[in-house]
């Protein structure tokens, strides 16, 4: 049957010499993979499947179908800086990454959209933020069910399997000690030492999400960042 939703695109790869398969977290349908034939052939056609643009779609969707197809894009919403600013650009390619591996339920979650779509709007149309990528991993956890525990974020170790502060070490390893930065950047507060909060959030992130494993383009993003 054919719907209407509105999409944010995570991926694309070619598929055959003209076409593609594309990735779109979508608002009604969740996280959707679809087959765009000939897309490679047309002049700008593969333009709007760009990872994080926002499209409008008319799809035909068919349930427990691998590649759905799509009858019509449009893009509601054009970038006016982040296709074109360096900075911006490197953020987006690393968020579109982290994207690709937390986003995997074929369902509808329009507070999950939402906020997606709203942190992008706000991204591309505010001045450059260096640490907009940490604040947005910290707000996306709490859409994916493991925001941390702010309870007692006064005490000295943070377990980052349990999401929780605490005062002595678990049996574990994974903990963070020192956690006035990370507590901070909980709070979406100006933090320095940026690289090591995010191998924090990152580490959290793999072990909350399976499969999660290493963000290849962080090396990338750090060395545009200068962090």
């Amino acid at each position: 049957m054919y719907s209407q939703t509105k999409g944010i695109v995570l991926s694309n790869v070619k598929y055959s010499e003209s076409s593609i398969i594309c990735k779109v977290y979508t608002a009604k349908l969740g996280l959707q993979s679809y087959l765009v034939n000939g897309v490679r052939k047309k002049k700008g056609g593969s333009a709007y499947y760009q990872p994080l643009n926002i499209l409008d779609l008319m799809v035909y969707h068919k349930n427990n179908k691998q590649l759905q197809r799509i009858k019509e894009v449009k893009t509601p919403i054009t970038y006016s800086s982040i296709p074109f600013h360096v900075l911006k650009s490197s953020v987006a390619l690393f968020l579109a990454e982290v994207l690709s591996k937390c986003l995997k339920e074929e369902e509808e979650n329009q507070d999950l959209y939402r906020f997606l779509e709203n942190s992008l709007v706000e991204f591309d149309q505010s001045d450059f933020d260096s640490q907009f990528h940490i604040r947005f991993l910290v707000a996306l956890s709490s859409y994916l069910g493991f925001y941390p525990n702010m309870e007692n974020a006064n005490l000295p170790y943070f377990d980052l399997i349990n999401g929780c502060f605490s005062e002595d070490k678990n049996e574990h390893k994974y903990y963070i000690s020192n956690t006035t930065e990370f507590v901070s950047a909980l709070n979406l507060e100006p933090i320095h030492n940026k690289k090591r909060i995010l191998e924090y959030i990152l580490e959290y992130y793999q072990l909350h999400i399976d499969g999660f494993g290493r963000i290849k383009s962080k090396d990338v993003l750090e060395s545009v960042l200068k962090v």
